[in-house]
């Protein structure tokens, strides 16, 4: 997601202050370039659900790849959004005390941009020490779209995303969609969706995701594969008070990536009381918003038994475990 609000992009620039606590026992933050060994306290493993990540390579080619796909150019067209690359979400990550992030591809249309994207998002993970995990790009309009989709999972992919259908031109509803469902299911791969709410200011990409309503309908169809609707569900949490669809959706996470350029300070603690602790996943949505800030922002008002789920204990567990069909 990236907004128009101009004035929130001064929050690319991460926190300086220094942070020597490690984690897990394989990296430290503060020196994302060299591992050490040792503990930190559950408390403090927090775990970033929604950031963004580029090629360098792509990056590079901002302008040639605008001109052939709309919906990069609507969102990274400008010079000035944020196109970030490993050294870059690491360096952001430690400024925040945040072990861990999900790096989540860009939607784009060819085969090509796909298969660099991929790739990189695959090293990235692999370099990360563990830090990193990777959700891939895929875009089921494409012929052979399944064969590059196992390629990815094979390649340490957790999961696809940040999908998003209609920009891609292919039906949420259709058999693609189904196609690529069970393909998720059978490797307990997750699907982080851009759910596209339906009033509100416009901004750049903002549509061309998922619709809420949409998302229900496959959400329901699939019930045993994880799901996370990006941008706190663009108001389908609401739906939840209804027991049918509470029912039908129980594995759908919702993650609160850029919920300051949408909502008000209580929407975090409003979707947590309809879809309950373990749903909900914190999310920058990085290089948009800054991580640091957006954490202390969720800290201050989740509290502290509500932030360890929050910010760091649902995603390990989601994207660490095996969900396996």
């Amino acid at each position: 997601m990236r907004t128009a609000r101009l004035s929130v992009l001064s929050e690319n620039v991460t926190a300086n202050w220094p942070v020597t606590l490690s984690i897990n026992a394989r990296w430290t933050v503060g020196a994302a370039r060299a591992p050490r060994s040792g503990t930190i306290a559950p408390a403090l493993a927090r775990f970033d659900a929604h950031t963004h990540l580029f090629a360098p390579s792509q990056a590079a080619r901002r302008a040639g790849i605008a001109a052939r796909d709309a919906t990069f150019a609507e969102m990274y067209g400008d010079p000035k959004a944020a196109m970030a690359t490993l050294p870059e979400l690491l360096a952001a990550l430690d400024g925040a005390g945040i072990a861990r992030a999900v790096a989540a591809g860009f939607a784009f249309t060819s085969a090509a941009d796909i298969e660099e994207q991929n790739a990189s998002l695959l090293d990235a993970a692999r370099d990360s020490d563990g830090r990193v995990v990777a959700l891939a790009t895929v875009n089921p309009a494409l012929a052979g779209w399944e064969r590059a989709a196992e390629a990815a999972l094979a390649g340490g992919a957790r999961g696809f995303g940040e999908l998003r259908p209609h920009n891609q031109g292919w039906d949420p509803d259709g058999r693609a969609a189904h196609d690529l469902c069970e393909l998720a299911g059978a490797h307990g791969a997750v699907l982080l969706w851009h759910v596209s709410e339906p009033v509100g200011h416009a901004y750049p990409g903002k549509r061309g995701g998922i619709a809420p309503e949409e998302l229900i309908r496959l959400a329901a169809a699939h019930p045993g594969v994880r799901m996370v609707a990006a941008h706190l569900g663009a108001g389908l949490s609401f739906y939840l008070q209804m027991p049918e669809v509470r029912a039908a959706i129980e594995f759908l996470y919702f993650d609160t990536a850029a919920y300051p350029l949408l909502y008000d300070e209580q929407s975090v603690m409003r979707l947590v009381a309809l879809a309950g602790t373990k749903r909900v996943l914190f999310g920058s949505d990085y290089p948009l918003l800054s991580p640091a800030r957006q954490l202390r922002r969720l800290e201050a008002v989740l509290g502290e038994d509500v932030a360890e789920a929050v910010c760091g204990g649902n995603a390990e567990t989601l994207f660490s475990g095996n969900h396996t069909q």
